[in-house]
């Protein structure tokens, strides 16, 4: 433990002068004599996803000795995006962005990618709408006029904004989109008054949404009818109907019905294959040492993939799944 912690406060200190750097090899047809280069997408500094990619680097760096950077982006669209450019190699991502590229809809309309291939599904994320209560906010067509934080261009929350608003009847020209640029700027923004609403697909329980909820004194979490649960599980797979049971944050009183999809790592489909099974197979058998470093992987399990994955698996780690009997379940 001494050393995962060690090895991610490390990679937390220098990931943003590394993101400059390009890996010195691709794991894209690799040989065997090459030092191995992985550059990791996660999302602004601050969130979940830049310490979960930290805590997932430190065991590929631990269990496989590869040279793992995880690296502070513009968050799932731009992940997805780069991973399809090889500006990066692996990347986490919300499902949701995912599916949006492969049905080249959203921000993806008309550039459809086939080439993004999915490693493992983990942490179920339900979509909080944290509203500031001064709107008296009751349902979400109350949202129009509201100052909505989209955290930057490509992010998933923005991709979530976009989907559900104008879906349930809120036009998006209808709310002011915020960009704050991080979930630093973006938490200090809320508090102050100056955004009323976020979209945050996040695991139940996360600590910048505990600090903004703050006993409730200020915001709350809104709850969307069955009829709307249904509305968007119906037109987006990768929505899930989920529920914030009371008491995940002090002070909220009841449980918040919500929809919600996995957080995906994606790799690109020529990634060498014996590099992406290692990857899979590191992460899925250090379960233990990540909930260490972050509790949002309790929920890291071989199953995740079965019926699930948006993008196709790797072929690496397909040969997993099917060495450890998921696929055939």
């Amino acid at each position: 433990m001494r050393n995962m912690k060690k090895a991610i406060s490390v990679l937390l200190t220098v990931v943003v002068i590394m993101s400059m750097v390009a890996c010195q090899s691709s794991p894209q047809g690799t040989s065997a004599d090459t030092p191995i280069g992985l550059s990791m997408g996660t999302a602004s500094l601050g969130g979940n996803f830049f310490t979960m990619g930290a805590s997932m680097a430190a065991v590929i760096i631990d269990q496989l000795g590869y040279k793992a950077v995880a690296q502070a982006t513009g968050g799932s669209t731009y992940n997805v995006e780069a991973v399809h450019n090889k500006e990066l190699d692996i990347a986490l991502t919300q499902a949701t962005a995912v599916a949006s590229a492969v049905a080249g809809t959203d921000m993806f309309a008309g550039n459809a990618i086939d080439d993004v291939t999915t490693l493992i599904n983990y942490n179920a994320t339900p979509i909080h709408i944290l509203v500031n209560k001064k709107l008296g906010a009751n349902d979400i067509t109350d949202l129009e006029g509201a100052n909505v934080e989209c955290i930057a261009p490509g992010d998933g929350i923005e991709l979530s904004t976009k989907k559900i608003l104008p879906l349930l009847g809120v036009p998006i020209e209808k709310v002011n989109l915020e960009y704050s640029g991080n979930r630093v700027q973006a938490s200090s923004r809320l508090k102050t008054g100056q955004v009323d609403v976020i979209f945050d697909a996040t695991g139940k329980g996360a600590a910048w949404i505990a600090d903004i909820y703050d006993g409730g004194k200020d915001f709350e979490l809104l709850s969307l009818t069955e009829e709307q649960m249904q509305i968007l599980v119906e037109e987006f797979p990768e929505y899930s109907k989920m529920t914030i049971p009371a008491g995940t944050y002090s002070g909220q009183t009841e449980d918040a019905v919500t929809v919600g999809n996995w957080t995906t790592l994606i790799a690109h489909r020529d990634m060498d294959e014996e590099v992406a099974y290692n990857i899979t197979k590191a992460i899925i058998e250090n379960k233990e040492s990540l909930i260490k470093a972050h509790s949002f992987f309790t929920d890291l399990a071989p199953e995740n993939i079965i019926d699930s994955c948006i993008a196709p698996l790797h072929p690496g780690a397909e040969r997993y799944y099917n060495e450890i009997g998921v696929l055939s379940k």
